[in-house]
C-alpha cells in the first residue's frame, strides 16, 4: 500500500484534516528526481481533487457542529420602558421578558443525525478518491516513463536511418547505388523523423497530464526516475473479485450515508409540522411599581407562557414533497453506482487480461527480433544481396512492432489504473515486482 494511502486514510476516517491542509503556497519545490512514492505523496498534498474535498470534508464538519446544538436558537431577551400619563400624574412603566425556544418532536436529534451522516458519508468519498488519486498518479508517472522510453527508441531509429542514408548516398556518389536506393533511405529518415516527433508529443502530453495530477505549474520541469512496475497482478477469480470489490469501494459506503442523511431529513420534514416550543418569563412594573406613582396605584407583575407558531396557512407540504424526492434520487443513485461498479469490474477485468495477453506477445524478443532483422537487411543490402525495398520493408516491421508494444503497454496501464479503481485500491501494481520496460 502506497504511502499517500496510508498518509490519506487516517484523515478521511476523521483524525483530522485541518493540519493536513497546508497551503500550496507553502512547499516551492516538489522533489527532484522525482520517484512514484514522492509523487504520490505530493499528490496527496496537492492535488487539486482531493483539496476540494478535503475542503468539503471541512464544510461538512461546520455544519454538523452547527446542528448539533441542544435548542434552536440562543435566549431572547426583550426590555421596554415608556411613559404612562394620566390626569393624576405620570409614572414609567418597565417590562423585561426572557424567552427560549426549544425542540420538539426530536427534531433537533434528527437535525444532527442528518447532518452526521453528510459527513461521513463525505469522508467516504474522500477515501474512495484517495484510492483512485493514487491509481492515476501511478497511471500517470507510468507513462511518462514508457514514452520516455519510446522517445529513446524513436531516437535510435533516426540515427540508424539516417547511418543509412548516408551510405546510400556514398553508393550514389561511387556510381554503385541507384536512385532508388536513396529514395527508399530517404523514406526512412522522414518516416523515422516523423515517428520521433510524435514520439516527442506523447511525452509532452505525458507530462502534462502528470503536472495537472500534482497540481503544480506545467513550466516547471519534472526530472522522473523509475523502472516500469507492471508485474503480473495477483487476481482473485471473477466471482470472488466482484464481491471483495463491493466491500472496498467506500464511495459505495458514501452512498449509502447519503440515503441515510436523505431519510433522515424525511423524517425532519415530517415533524416540522409540529411546532417548536417557545417559553418565556416576564417582568413587569407599571407606574413605577408596587405603591409607586400617582395615588401610589403603580403595580409589579411577573409571570411566563409559552407559545408556537399554529400551522394552519404554512404545512410543510413542499419540504415534505422535496425531501421525499431527495431520498428517492439517493437510492437510485446508490443503485446505480452498485450496477456501475459491478460493470466497471468486469470491464476492466477482461481489459487488463486483453492487455496483458498483448504485452506478452510483443515481449522484449519480438522486439529484438525485429530490430535484428533491419540489421541483417542493411548488411545484406550493403553486400548487395538486397535491394531498397527488403530495407523498407524491414524497417516498416520494427516500427510497426514499436508501435504495437507501446499501444499495448499503455492499454496494460490504462487497464491497470481502471481495475485499481474499480476495485477502489484491492487490486494495484505490486510495489515488490519490478521490470524494465522494452
Amino acid at each position: 500500500m502506497s504511502a499517500i494511502r496510508l498518509r490519506l486514510g487516517a484523515c478521511a476516517l476523521g483524525l483530522g484534516l485541518g493540519g493536513f491542509m497546508a497551503p500550496a503556497t507553502a512547499v516551492t519545490q516538489i522533489p527532484q528526481p522525482l520517484t512514484l512514492d514522492a509523487a504520490l505523496d505530493w499528490a496527496g498534498d496537492y492535488n487539486p481533487t482531493l483539496r476540494a474535498a478535503k475542503i468539503r470534508v471541512e464544510q461538512l464538519t461546520g455544519q454538523a457542529i452547527h446542528a448539533d446544538v441542544a435548542v434552536p436558537s440562543n435566549p431572547r431577551l426583550e426590555v421596554g420602558a415608556g411613559q404612562r400619563s394620566t390626569p393624576a400624574g405620570s409614572g414609567t412603566d418597565l417590562n423585561v421578558q426572557l424567552s427560549q425556544a426549544f425542540w420538539i418532536a426530536g427534531q433537533g436529534r434528527l437535525r444532527a443525525a442528518a447532518a452526521d451522516r453528510e459527513l461521513a458519508a463525505a469522508r467516504d468519498q474522500y477515501r474512495y478518491l484517495v484510492s483512485a488519486t493514487t491509481a492515476r498518479v501511478r497511471a500517470a508517472f507510468l507513462s511518462v516513463l514508457v514514452t520516455d522510453k519510446a522517445v529513446a527508441t524513436a531516437r535510435r531509429i533516426v540515427q540508424a536511418n539516417r547511418e543509412l542514408y548516408d551510405y546510400a548516398q556514398r553508393r550514389m556518389a561511387a556510381g554503385a547505388g541507384t536512385q532508388l536506393e536513396l529514395n527508399a533511405a530517404q523514406l526512412g529518415v522522414s518516416r523515422a523523423t516523423a515517428l520521433q516527433a510524435r514520439a516527442k508529443n506523447r511525452l509532452q502530453r505525458a507530462r502534462l497530464a502528470l503536472d495537472e495530477l500534482l497540481g503544480i505549474d506545467p513550466r516547471r520541469r519534472l526530472q522522473v526516475k523509475g523502472r516500469l512496475d507492471i508485474g503480473p497482478l495477483q487476481v482473485p477469480d471473477r466471482a470472488a473479485l466482484l464481491e471483495r470489490a463491493v466491500r472496498q469501494r467506500s464511495d459505495l459506503a458514501a452512498a449509502a450515508g447519503r440515503v441515510a442523511a436523505a431519510r433522515q431529513r424525511l423524517k425532519l420534514a415530517d415533524r416540522q409540522i409540529i411546532p417548536n416550543l417557545t417559553v418565556f418569563g416576564f417582568y413587569r412594573e407599571e407606574n413605577g411599581g408596587n405603591g409607586r406613582g400617582p395615588n401610589g396605584n403603580g403595580a409589579t407583575i411577573a409571570g411566563g407562557g409559552v407559545s408556537f407558531e399554529l400551522p394552519i396557512l404554512h404545512r410543510y407540504e413542499g419540504e415534505r414533497k422535496q425531501a421525499a424526492a431527495e431520498l428517492d434520487q439517493a437510492r437510485l443513485e446508490q443503485e446505480n453506482l452498485r450496477r456501475e461498479v459491478r460493470l466497471q469490474v468486469v470491464r476492466s477485468l477482461s481489459d487488463y487480461r486483453s492487455a496483458r495477453r498483448q504485452v506478452k506477445a510483443l515481449d522484449r524478443a519480438v522486439f529484438d527480433a525485429a530490430r535484428q532483422s533491419v540489421d541483417l537487411t542493411r548488411r545484406a543490402f550493403q553486400a548487395g544481396e538486397v535491394g531498397a525495398p527488403a530495407i523498407t520493408t524491414a524497417q516498416n516491421n520494427l516500427i510497426a512492432v514499436r508501435t504495437e508494444y507501446l499501444s499495448a503497454l499503455d492499454a496494460l496501464i490504462d487497464a491497470i489504473t481502471d481495475l485499481e479503481r474499480a476495485t477502489g485500491g484491492l487490486i494495484a501494481v505490486s510495489a515488490g515486482h519490478t521490470r524494465e520496460g522494452n
